[in-house]
């Protein structure tokens, strides 16, 4: 495989993690506007339990595709291999400072800085040790919790996508298994038992989550270190569902008033209709 094609590798994985992200977080916002706008949702049931049903399917079958294991399928973890075995189209620092003093020149390289995820401080016990002493030395209220930065190497930063890679091989398995009998296939199980294949390979909100993040982070990484490209990981409007909820909650509002105002006019009308019969039977 030569340059070109791992950065088609790369991006065309990167645009699946960004379709399954913004899928997933279109998920979360129905969730929550659930709680805040259940009367505004009622107004078409039918619609958004289709579309929520249809970005759930949607965003499983991007992810399992990004961890597809089917022998010649490309996945994060073919991305991984091959950048392993063409490390001679990166450059291993970020990239490099030039210095000129007194007729020499000095030449520092500029590594990669990456704060370290949660998931990720086990492989660098020592650094986060040091950095939240540090932390605490300084009175950081969330010393405990604060985020650790490492200087790393493009080696080095392979090296540990791998690790995470390889820290996700159970959900990778359930996800697969999954999409196997459930979603992709008329298993017999995934037909006539689908809570026994759920509950043998059970896949949380939480679990696609990571999943999604990391496909985001590595071939983000490898995208960006071959095209010096920084791609955006969701859209800037995503959430502007609510827009349109809260316009739905004034149409309601105004329904309401409107029905009021109605209701005034026919009373006021009929008062006015008795007075008058009232003066006709009194002369």
């Amino acid at each position: 495989m030569d340059k070109e094609q791992l950065i088609k590798l790369a991006e065309e994985l990167y645009q699946e993690a960004f379709d399954a992200n913004a899928y997933f977080l279109i998920m979360q916002q129905y969730r929550e506007m659930q709680k805040e706008y259940l009367p505004e949702i009622k107004l078409s049931p039918a619609f958004y339990s289709v579309i929520y049903e249809a970005l759930q399917k949607a965003c499983f079958i991007e992810l399992a595709k990004l961890y597809d294991r089917t022998n010649g399928a490309y996945s994060v973890g073919t991305m991984l291999n091959l950048c392993k075995e063409n490390l001679e189209f990166f450059s291993e620092y970020r990239d490099t400072i030039e210095i000129e003093d007194d007729g020499r020149k000095y030449v520092f390289p500029v590594p990669y800085q990456h704060s370290l995820k949660p998931a990720e401080e086990c492989f660098f016990k020592e650094e986060v040790r040091v950095q939240r002493n540090i932390y605490k030395v300084f009175d950081i209220s969330s010393a405990d919790t604060a985020p650790v930065t490492v200087d790393l190497t493009f080696s080095q930063f392979l090296e540990l996508y791998q690790k995470r890679y390889s820290s996700l091989s159970k959900k990778r398995e359930n996800m697969s298994e999954q999409r196997n009998k459930i979603y992709a296939h008329n298993d017999v199980k995934g037909i006539f038992n689908p809570e026994e294949v759920l509950e043998k390979n059970p896949l949380f909100y939480t679990d696609m989550r990571e999943m999604i993040e990391f496909a985001l982070d590595t071939a983000g990484l490898i995208v960006g270190a071959l095209t010096g490209i920084c791609k955006a990981r969701s859209y800037s409007n995503i959430d502007d569902w609510i827009g349109t909820l809260m316009f739905a909650r004034l149409g309601l509002k105004y329904q309401d008033y409107d029905q009021e105002q109605k209701e005034k006019v026919f009373w006021n009308e009929f008062h006015s209709r008795e007075r008058g019969n009232q003066n006709d039977r009194l002369q």
